[in-house]
């Protein structure tokens, strides 16, 4: 009867436990670091533009106190191609107003694949 017990405790917890916590870091965590990543690399070595932001959608992910958003945006590269890329970045409640649909702003883009991008909101300088 104590075998019994254990293994349905175990059935359990890993149906209530370990795999929604597995589904929720595999979802919701991963994809967030991953482009936090990504971000970073084409801060440093990207091409600034400007960009219409067509979509924004509120994940379930918090960053401290701030709510994550899914950001899709619109540009134009250097080789004049019509780009669609999307970004999560955690907003301010301030910084929410400022990035909704039909707003401005900047991003740099990576020249070898321009779906991989970073908000940079920043004035774009000539030359930049």
């Amino acid at each position: 009867m104590d075998n019994v017990f254990i293994i349905s405790m175990i059935v359990i917890a890993l149906v209530f436990g370990v795999f929604p916590m597995a589904r929720f870091l595999y979802t919701n965590v991963y994809p967030y670091l991953k482009d936090g990543f990504s971000q970073d690399f084409v801060l440093k070595n990207g091409i600034a533009a400007n960009a219409d932001i067509i979509y924004t959608s509120q994940t379930s992910s918090w960053d401290g106190n701030k709510p994550v958003y899914q950001l899709t945006l619109r540009f134009m590269t250097r080789e004049q191609e019509l780009i669609e890329a999307t970004t999560m970045k955690a907003l301010t409640f301030k910084e929410i107003e400022h990035f909704k649909e039909g707003s401005g702003t900047t991003i740099k883009y990576d020249p070898k694949d321009p779906k991989k991008i970073a908000i940079y909101d920043k004035p774009l300088v000539l030359g930049e």
